[in-house]
């Protein structure tokens, strides 16, 4: 916990980017590639199933479904439930940024990820505009 020390320890990292084959998309932030390995969108957090969004969610992440795309890790490889946490790319753009600002998905908050700007900066986005996850807080 170096931030709980007052010494970071996370340093900057440049990762390369992964080609993946997706077999099936899950959830609205989880995906299964062609050898079985399951994949968590690095940092942001889309509703689960029974709640609301959910469904769209999972269908704007479809998109990806059968489809080659790239994944990048961030210095998080692992999630709690063993799964790989990565930044998703299609087609040159940055899906899990594009899950939050469509307001499908809140920005989930780790430090010093590489896009984390990005996400609060969608994330405030969405927000502002009262889109899906953010309309109640508007009304």
């Amino acid at each position: 916990y170096p931030y709980l020390t007052g010494e970071k320890s996370i340093k900057g990292v440049e990762y390369e980017r992964e080609t993946i084959f997706v077999e099936r998309v899950i959830d609205g932030d989880t995906l299964v590639d062609q050898t079985g390995v399951v994949y968590r969108l690095l940092g942001i957090n889309t509703p689960e199933k029974g709640e609301e969004y959910y469904q769209e969610a999972k269908d704007y992440l479809s998109v990806v479904n059968e489809k080659q795309i790239e994944v990048l890790r961030d210095w998080d490889d692992k999630g709690k439930y063993g799964r790989d946490l990565r930044y998703i790319f299609y087609e040159g753009r940055l899906i899990n940024v594009e899950l939050v600002e469509q307001g499908l998905a809140s920005a989930y908050y780790y430090e010093d990820l590489v896009y984390e700007g990005k996400l609060l900066t969608a994330e405030k986005i969405a927000r502002e505009n009262c889109l899906m996850l953010w309309e109640k807080d508007c009304n």
